[in-house]
C-alpha cells in the first residue's frame, strides 16, 4: 500500500479519553507516526468496561494504530524527557485544562522555542478566552451549555433533560482539530512556520448548531424573540423543564417534517430522509398522502407545525400498516432516502456497514474489525496501521529514535519516570 498523505508526520499525543485521542487517530490513519504518552497508570479508558485487562474497547479504537510511550509527566526528570524529546516531533497535541501544561513546563511557549516550527494543538472545554475559560469541561457539559442537549428533546422519566446519545462535542472536536493540524502542516510546508492549533468542545457544538444559535433579525423577530419570550415566561414562572422544552419545539420542528424522522412499521422501525420537494413529493406517492406543509411558503409558523404534526400522525399510522423491508423496497424503488433503524453493535454485520469496516491485527487480541479511516484518498490511502499497544510496548523504540542510550532509559525507568 502507498504512505498515506502524513507519512513521516511525527505526533507526541499527550491527550486522554475521548477528543484528543479522536484527533490523533485520524492523523494516524492518515499515515502519521503518532506517539501516544501514558502515564504509568496508563490512560484512564484503558479500564473502562475493558473485558481484556487494559484494553476496552473505547480505548482500542481511538488509540488505534498508535504507539504507546509512558513517561510520567508528575516528575521532574519525566518532564525533563519531554523537553528533550518534544524537538523530534511535528506535532504536540493535549487536552489538558488549560493552564495546566503551562504549570508543568510544557506549554505552547516552552514547546515552541525548543522547536520554533512545532505544530502545538490543544482542546478545551470553553474556549481560550471568556469567564469559563479555565473551568473544566466534557462532553455532556459542552452538549448543555452550547444548546444541542436542548435540540435532542430527549428526557428522562423524571423530565430531566439528557445527553444526545453520541458524544458529538468530543468527537467532532477531534475531527475539528485533525482537520486544524493538517492546515497548519501545509501553513507550515509552505512559510516554515509552526503555530498553535486550538479547538473546544463548547466552538464544536456552536458550529453544529449554527443554524439555529446564528442571529439574523428578521427571522429572529419572527420566530426567536417570540419563542424566547415565552420560554422566559415559563422559567419565571418555575415551569418544568418539559415545558419549556414543549414551548420551544412550537417554534421550531427539528423532526424535520413529516417525510423526515423514525417511524415504526408493523415489525421493526425505519428512518426516512427526505428533505427536498422531489423527494418528499416521491414519499408522498410512495405513502398515498398529498399534503406536505413544510413546501409552502410564508403563513404563521405555529399553524404550520400543528399541520405537520397532524400530517406525521398519518405517516405513521399509514406506515404501521406493513413490514420495514417492504417499505424499504418501495422507498429505493421511488428514490426516497430511508434505512432500517440499527443498533450499533449489528452494523458490522449489515451488508452495506461492512463496507466499511476493515481488518485490523491486534498484537495481544487478534484479528479484529474496525470501522474504516473517516475518509479515503485515491493517491494516498488513508489506512489502520495497528491495534492498540499494549501500555509502554514502545517506550524503548521511541526513545532510542530520539537519541536516548540504552543506559539512559534504565536510569529513567530506575527512577520511575518512564515504564
Amino acid at each position: 500500500m502507498a504512505d498515506g498523505p502524513l507519512s513521516g508526520t511525527r505526533v507526541l499525543d499527550l491527550s486522554i479519553i475521548y477528543a484528543g485521542p479522536y484527533a490523533g487517530m485520524h492523523l494516524s490513519d492518515l499515515g502519521a507516526d503518532v506517539v501516544k504518552v501514558e502515564a504509568p497508570s496508563g490512560e484512564p479508558f484503558r479500564s473502562t468496561g475493558a473485558v481484556v485487562p487494559g484494553q476496552s474497547k473505547v480505548f482500542q479504537y481511538l488509540n488505534r494504530g498508535k504507539r504507546s510511550l509512558v513517561i510520567d509527566l508528575a516528575s521532574a526528570e519525566g518532564r525533563a524527557l519531554l523537553h528533550r524529546i518534544a524537538p523530534g516531533f511535528d506535532v504536540v497535541l493535549h487536552n489538558y485544562r488549560p493552564g495546566v501544561p503551562e504549570r508543568l513546563g510544557f506549554g505552547y511557549e516552552t514547546l515552541s522555542a525548543l522547536r520554533p516550527d512545532l505544530i502545538y494543538a490543544e482542546v478545551s472545554g470553553f474556549g481560550a478566552s471568556g469567564p469559563m475559560a479555565e473551568l473544566p469541561g466534557s462532553n455532556i457539559v459542552a452538549e448543555a451549555h452550547g444548546g444541542a442537549m436542548a435540540m435532542s428533546e430527549k428526557t428522562s422519566e423524571d423530565g430531566a433533560p439528557m445527553r444526545t446519545g453520541v458524544t458529538m462535542a468530543d468527537l467532532s472536536t477531534g475531527t475539528a482539530l485533525a482537520l486544524g493540524i493538517c492546515a497548519a502542516l501545509l501553513h507550515r510546508e509552505r512559510t516554515g512556520e509552526g503555530q498553535l492549533v486550538s479547538a473546544s468542545l463548547l466552538r464544536s457544538v456552536l458550529s453544529q448548531t449554527g443554524m439555529f444559535n446564528m442571529r439574523e433579525p428578521v427571522t429572529d423577530a419572527a420566530v426567536r424573540d417570540p419563542l424566547m419570550a415565552e420560554v422566559a415566561a415559563l422559567r419565571a414562572g418555575g415551569a418544568p423543564y418539559r415545558e419549556q422544552l414543549a414551548a420551544r419545539m412550537r417554534y421550531h420542528d427539528t423532526l424535520g417534517g413529516p417525510f423526515h424522522g423514525g417511524y415504526l412499521t408493523s415489525d421493526g422501525a425505519l428512518a426516512i430522509g427526505a428533505l427536498t420537494p422531489s423527494t418528499r413529493a416521491a414519499a408522498q406517492g410512495v405513502l398515498g398522502i398529498d399534503e406536505s406543509p413544510e413546501d409552502e411558503d410564508g403563513g404563521d409558523p405555529l399553524e404550520q407545525r400543528e399541520r405537520m404534526a397532524a400530517v406525521r400522525r398519518e405517516v405513521a399510522s399509514v406506515l404501521a400498516s406493513d413490514t420495514r423491508d417492504r417499505w424499504l423496497a418501495r422507498f429505493a424503488e421511488a428514490g426516497v432516502p430511508a434505512a432500517p433503524v440499527h443498533f450499533p453493535e449489528e452494523i458490522a454485520d449489515d451488508p452495506q456497514g461492512a463496507t466499511h469496516f476493515v481488518e485490523v491485527e491486534h498484537e495481544q487480541l487478534g484479528a479484529q474489525r474496525q470501522a474504516a479511516p473517516i475518509v479515503d484518498l485515491s493517491r494516498s490511502p488513508t489506512a489502520i496501521a495497528s491495534g492498540s499497544a499494549a501500555l509502554g510496548r514502545h517506550t524503548d523504540e521511541v526513545l532510542r529514535e530520539q537519541g536516548i542510550s540504552d543506559e539512559e532509559i534504565a536510569e529513567l525507568r530506575r527512577s520511575g519516570a518512564v515504564l
